[in-house]
């Protein structure tokens, strides 16, 4: 395609503004990350779409599935775009790994604007939140659920773990 051409189209595309994805733009049949040249770049993982397990996370997530996607790697991953109350996590667990949620602003510029109030259970207490934070989770440590309790502007939610 000709120089022309190509700005021609990124022209359009700019002038349509940003696009919402949808599950419905992507191939679910293969819900997994892809290592597009094994030989010359085996460490760079193209993100796949992933279907949240909650039916109101309605945005595609990603993640970075450690020794899945990459043999060797160690650190597990989610990203959740979050729009509606939700409880996520699940009943009271542990692992045998640390673990780390963060919840932060969804305004791309500006991670810290945060509208929201949410609940995790952490050890033998709830800690209430309304601020960007992350909550480190210590191996073994009892935790969840978090409760998102309400959404005024989106949020992103993160799981990171490394194990």
């Amino acid at each position: 395609m000709a120089f022309a051409s190509v700005l021609s189209a990124l022209n359009a595309s700019a002038m349509m503004g940003p696009q919402t994805p949808t599950y419905s733009s992507f191939d679910m049949s293969k819900l997994a990350n892809v290592v597009r040249d094994p030989v010359r770049e085996p460490n760079v993982v193209e993100f796949k779409p992933w279907k949240s397990m909650h039916a109101s996370i309605t945005a595609p997530m990603i993640t970075a599935w450690g020794a899945k996607d990459v043999p060797g790697s160690s650190l597990a991953i989610g990203f959740a775009y979050i729009e509606r109350p939700e409880t996520l996590g699940g009943d009271t667990h542990s692992h045998t790994h640390d673990q780390w949620i963060f919840l932060i602003g969804g305004d791309g510029k500006n991670f810290l604007e945060f509208d929201a109030d949410a609940e995790m259970f952490l050890g033998d207490k709830v800690s209430k939140v309304n601020y960007s934070c992350y909550f480190f989770i210590p191996k073994n440590t009892p935790h969840c659920p978090l409760v998102v309790k309400r959404v005024g502007k989106p949020i992103v939610f993160i799981d990171a773990r490394v194990g």
